[in-house]
């Protein structure tokens, strides 16, 4: 299968020279760089190893310093920017600070055999913690309920189902977006990899307040599944970002 990476790379030096090779590792016919604001050296270092390697295929560094108004997610601007310049249909996107499973190469080859237009990849944070595993167990219970930022979709399926006006107005998780928007025609899928996250988002104090503001905003959970989910995965932040959200969104209708 021929297929295009997506990736938007904020001064991510010191991790490229651990998921560059991972990249190039799966053979991608085409890898498209979005350089946002960057003021190391990521851009000459990604020069670098594709001249180093030799990489026939297909390599677009796309520099961005300001976004068009209207766009309340900086992300959501840059991934779309990205996969518009793809010549591929099948997209694997790619962050800076993950190590790719080399299986994934096998993944892409099969894909779009079938109905299903996106495969979303779970991977490992380092260091592993009792949130990997207890997510782990929830995918097998409820596995359309799994998802992560690291994805295969096709691109016409994005282009049919997903509005540049609903990718503007949101405030976080542009992938959560295009996973909900893709599924609600096509079939997904959710498979776990030892693809490892190089700066674990689990450590961050403001992660799983973001995670509940993002259930409401985005995924559209109900209160007592987030209210749930807060109680297994032991994070009552999550519970409290979902309210807020949900309260700062009272206030505006009310007013």
């Amino acid at each position: 299968m021929i297929f295009s990476v997506v990736a938007p790379i904020h001064n991510e030096e010191k991790n490229l020279l651990y998921s560059l090779p991972s990249l190039f590792k799966l053979a991608p016919d085409e890898v498209v760089f979005i350089l946002d604001n960057c003021t190391d050296r990521s851009k000459q270092l990604i020069e670098a190893y594709t001249k180093k390697i030799q990489y026939k295929g297909n390599l677009k560094l796309i520099e961005v310093r300001e976004i068009p108004s209207g766009w309340r997610y900086r992300v959501a601007y840059l991934f779309r920017l990205g996969y518009i310049a793809a010549r591929n249909d099948a997209i694997l996107t790619m962050a800076g600070d993950v190590i790719l499973d080399p299986s994934i190469k096998n993944i892409v080859d099969g894909f779009g055999k079938d109905n299903i237009k996106i495969i979303s990849f779970g991977s490992k944070p380092y260091p592993l913690d009792t949130t990997y595993f207890l997510r782990r167990i929830i995918s097998k219970i409820l596995p359309r309920t799994a998802f992560t930022g690291l994805f295969l979709f096709s691109k016409s399926a994005w282009l049919e189902t997903e509005s540049d006006e609903d990718a503007k107005r949101i405030l976080k998780a542009q992938d959560t977006l295009t996973f909900k928007s893709i599924r609600r025609k096509y079939d997904s899928r959710f498979i776990w990899t030892n693809t490892l996250h190089l700066r674990s988002r689990f450590n961050e104090s403001n992660y799983y307040y973001k995670r509940g503001q993002v259930a409401y905003q985005v995924s559209k959970r109900g209160t007592l599944f987030v209210f749930l989910s807060s109680i297994v995965y032991m994070r009552p932040h999550m519970f409290v970002g979902y309210m807020q959200a949900k309260r700062i969104k009272l206030k505006r209708v009310s007013a």
